[in-house]
């Protein structure tokens, strides 16, 4: 009866046991299910990526293209060699650009309104050069 009683004991610390054991695994694996989706945040505050910062454009050479923009829109208005039609639109086109010009020149711009400004540009550009291809 005491070896009965003994063989109780060791299967009751046996499954005490296990329990343990399954208990920290489970506790285990959540912290580590925890600390694997907060690794991604922490790394990448940390980490600069190359060409990230590449792809945002850069403010300085904005501006110039439109200060370049403004006085080509400016100087296609003055020539005198553009039809009614194409003065028109040189004379809409030169507002548009000296907005984003001004609008780059201040000190402060947003990254996403920088963003915002570098496709108005483009849009302006590509405007400006085919009136230019229509120039005499």
């Amino acid at each position: 009866m005491t070896r009965l009683g003994f063989g109780s004991s060791l299967t009751c610390m046996k499954n005490l046991n296990i329990r343990m054991n399954v208990n920290s695994r489970v506790v285990a694996m959540v912290c580590v299910i925890i600390t694997c989706a907060m690794m991604p945040a922490v790394t990448l505050a940390q980490m600069q990526i190359p060409g990230v910062g590449s792809m945002l454009p850069d403010k300085a050479q904005l501006l110039e293209q439109a200060q370049k923009l403004v006085s080509d829109v400016t100087s296609m208005k003055s020539s005198g060699k553009l039809g009614a039609a194409d003065t028109a639109k040189v004379d809409s086109l030169l507002p548009k650009a000296t907005a984003v010009n001004n609008e780059l020149a201040k000190p402060q711009v947003e990254p996403s309104r920088l963003a915002q400004l570098a496709g108005q540009l483009g849009d302006l550009q590509k405007q400006v050069g085919a009136l230019k291809g229509v120039m005499p």
